[in-house]
């Protein structure tokens, strides 16, 4: 018999609040019994980094690799038991929820997902899984005090180069040329030496969207083509008795005369 928390999510953002969760579940139940469980669902609004990103994330943080599982669902106690390798008859499943994502949950005899109690013996998964509501934490992401991933990514996009440098520093502990990769790439930053410049400006994609710096792009290359065009032209035209023009345009050392 052996109980097992695990802690769901969908950390798009995985920050120090989630790994202090974590970490408060590793002393409560042992680090050989804490799992992280997520999906691999990813869209362009509040889901941007994929599975793989995620782990890099956590890894980073201080969770081994181990124990981070992925689910379709998190919160579907049938695929956890299944995919930690459960005994149902025996074993104990209790689920660490923040307040916020617990308050969604009803709680009722009927339902699947009851309170943890510590003065009443638990039942095995086959009959109940338990939930057990861990305080919200609270950290300083470029001197302010935030609680969510959502928080953080606007202030990564909103932020300048020297800020998203902090940002990392402040979620990780270290600058992480890895990890702003990954953050530069999801949520749409790119970096400065990838920028298009059109006109005196540098436009970057946290600014536009891609399509519309893919089409400045293209703007830009048929300018080329048409220049370059012109020079062939006037290359075939010029008076080629004239070694001022002729090596100016082929960029060659004046001729001897």
């Amino acid at each position: 018999m052996r109980t097992v928390a695990v802690y769901p999510g969908r950390f798009h953002i995985f920050t120090q609040g989630h790994k202090a969760v974590y970490d408060h579940l590793v002393n409560e139940y042992g680090a050989d019994n804490v799992y992280v469980a997520t999906s691999a669902k990813q869209n362009d609004t509040d889901s941007p980094f994929t599975i793989e990103d995620k782990r890099t994330m956590m890894t980073k943080m201080g969770v081994p690799p181990g124990k981070i599982i992925q689910v379709t669902n998190p919160y579907k106690i049938d695929e956890i038991a299944k995919r930690l390798g459960l005994d149902t008859a025996t074993d104990h499943l209790v689920y660490a929820l923040g307040a916020k994502d617990a308050e969604r949950f009803k709680y009722t005899k009927e339902s699947p997902l009851q309170l943890k109690s510590t003065t009443k013996k638990m039942k095995p998964v086959s009959q109940h899984a338990y939930v057990e509501v861990v305080p919200t934490q609270t950290y300083n992401v470029l001197g302010q005090p935030v609680q969510s991933a959502s928080a953080i990514r606007k202030m990564y996009q909103d932020g300048s180069e020297h800020d998203r440098e902090q940002i990392i520093h402040d979620l990780y502990g270290a600058t992480d040329p890895e990890l702003r990769h990954i953050f530069d790439e999801r949520l749409g930053v790119n970096d400065p030496g990838e920028a298009v410049i059109y006109g005196q400006e540098k436009i970057f994609a946290g600014d536009n969207p891609v399509d519309i710096m893919k089409e400045h792009r293209e703007r830009l290359q048929k300018k080329i083509a048409v220049l370059r065009e012109q020079l062939a032209r006037v290359r075939q035209t010029v008076n080629l008795e004239n070694p001022v023009v002729l090596d100016y345009i082929d960029e060659k050392r004046p001729r001897k005369k």
